[in-house]
């Protein structure tokens, strides 16, 4: 999934200094020649406006996103330059942070890409590795305090490839307009095709060999985005890329990490025991990061509303499954039932706003889990006044439309609310859940649609009722209780 850049300043002094210096500038631009060799990157770069380089005394690089840490430790050997060319002294602060004496406009460093030992972080920073690579321009490249456009020109091995959704205009030669959101896949002996999904193109890219054909993991990526961009009612980007990669083989069965940024999708996984697990685990995953294409990443959001775009994004998903007949309607209840126990056992509940705050810091599972059920009993409470005629697919759309890329930049959670209370049905919900922190009591949302719920042991049960009656069985229909018959 595409999550925000968690930046961490050690430095009080070096941030304030930031502060004044940008206050008045402008989105920056620079230039930049990354070389490769083996696990190493050597990056040269420079501001291509002699505006930018006025008292710009500060250098300093991501050092943690996510729960990835120490990520400015592998910046080494760094020189700065004034206009002139001229060496500009500098002195360490933490790792990954440095003060120059004086102003500088180009410089030059090392990055070691040595593949992490936490192989969580494969599909989430840049690395190199035998006869592939990622590299992500939000931690290769130094922080820059505005939204920074790049002309990129990548020096590689003559038998390696590159792939980026950025545009080419040159040989290994690329420009963004955004270079926290530009990744980019270097290697060979990967595959590579072009698909049309809806109305867009999306480059697919295959490492590695899959008891999924390349055919199957195409026909996949096809069909939920085109079932996507007819649910939110238009598409945020016209290119699209998805890299899937294979875990080395000694990983688990079954264990697979994500990241979507911008619009490339990164996906790292092992194979399951079976190729039919191993294909609905493939629409899973596909399920979920296409959805960030919308949300966060197609929305001029901000601010962490991860509650939203996690929590929804898994709802949507389980949703979109059973629609497109990939799971039972049995299965859509029993992973509604999982979340339910996940939440009930917290010892310390969160508003689903305060644990968005604090998800890198234990409350990664409420943010996902209650998350979930919130847009479970908000489709719920949409379906049953409307009378089946409205759902959490018209909110969602309704949000996208209103906060789209092309829209004034909104506090995520001011955005989402906004819409969310213009239905007075749904007031309680947002009071309770998303605003409060209380236990999820859906008794009485679940007897409207025909659902029981048992919980023993600490674990949650749900199943539909024997005898459900007619209106009942009309709302069972919307969240597609009976798809499996179409």
């Amino acid at each position: 999934m595409s999550k925000p850049l968690k930046t961490i300043f050690y430095s009080v002094f070096a941030f304030a200094l930031i502060l004044q210096i940008f206050s008045d500038s402008q989105a920056q631009t620079v230039e930049a020649k990354i070389k490769i060799t083996e696990s190493n990157a050597f990056v040269e770069g420079k501001f291509t406006d002699a505006n930018q380089t006025k008292n710009v005394t500060n250098f300093s690089f991501l050092k943690s996103y996510t729960n990835i840490e120490n990520l400015g430790a592998r910046v080494s050997d760094v020189n700065l330059f004034d206009k002139s060319g001229q060496k500009v002294n500098h002195k360490k602060l933490v790792d990954g942070e440095f003060l120059a004496d004086s102003g500088f406009a180009s410089w030059n460093y090392k990055s070691d890409l040595t593949m992490p030992k936490n192989l969580s972080a494969m599909a989430h920073v840049s690395w190199i590795s035998g006869e592939r690579g990622i590299l992500m321009l939000g931690d290769l490249l130094p922080e820059f305090t505005e939204k920074t456009s790049a002309k990129i020109t990548f020096e590689l091995s003559p038998d390696w490839r590159i792939s980026s959704v950025e545009d080419r205009t040159g040989e290994n030669v690329f420009e963004t307009a955004d270079v926290e959101k530009a990744v980019f896949y270097v290697g060979k002996n990967w595959r590579e095709r072009e698909i049309a999904a809806g109305s867009a193109k999306i480059n697919l890219i295959m490492s590695g060999e899959w008891q999924v054909s390349d055919d199957e993991m195409a026909n996949t990526a096809r069909e939920i985005f085109a079932f996507y961009e007819k649910l939110f009612g238009g598409k945020p980007f016209e290119k699209y890329q998805i890299f899937l990669g294979k875990f080395p083989p000694d990983i688990k069965t079954g264990r697979w990490e994500a990241e979507t940024r911008g619009a490339n999708i990164t996906i790292f996984s092992s194979e399951m025991n079976f190729k039919t697990q191993s294909l609905q685990r493939l629409h899973e995953q596909l399920r979920h990061e296409l959805f960030h294409f919308w949300f966060p990443n197609g929305v001029n959001l901000a601010g962490n509303y991860d509650w939203f775009y996690e929590g929804f994004a898994l709802y949507a998903s389980l949703k979109t499954a059973v629609a497109m007949n990939r799971i039972r309607f049995e299965d859509f209840l029993d992973t509604l039932g999982r979340a339910h126990s996940i939440d009930s056992l917290q010892s310390q509940k969160r508003s689903l706003i305060e644990a968005s705050k604090n998800r890198w810091n234990g409350a990664n599972t409420q943010v996902y889990a209650r998350g979930m059920l919130t847009a479970f009993l908000i489709d719920i409470a949409l379906l049953q006044k409307s009378k089946g005629r409205n759902s959490l697919s018209e909110v969602l759309r309704e949000i996208y439309q209103k906060h789209n890329l092309f829209a004034p930049r909104t506090d995520g959670n001011t955005g989402i609310l906004n819409v969310l209370q213009t239905r007075k049905e749904l007031q309680t919900i947002i009071e309770r859940y998303i605003k409060g922190a209380e236990n999820i009591a859906w008794q009485t949302d679940l007897e409207a649609i025909g659902i029981e719920s048992e919980t023993k042991n600490f674990t949650t049960k749900l199943k539909v009722k024997a005898d459900p009656n007619g209106r009942q069985k009309d709302l069972l229909g919307k969240l597609g209780y009976n798809n499996w018959r179409k």
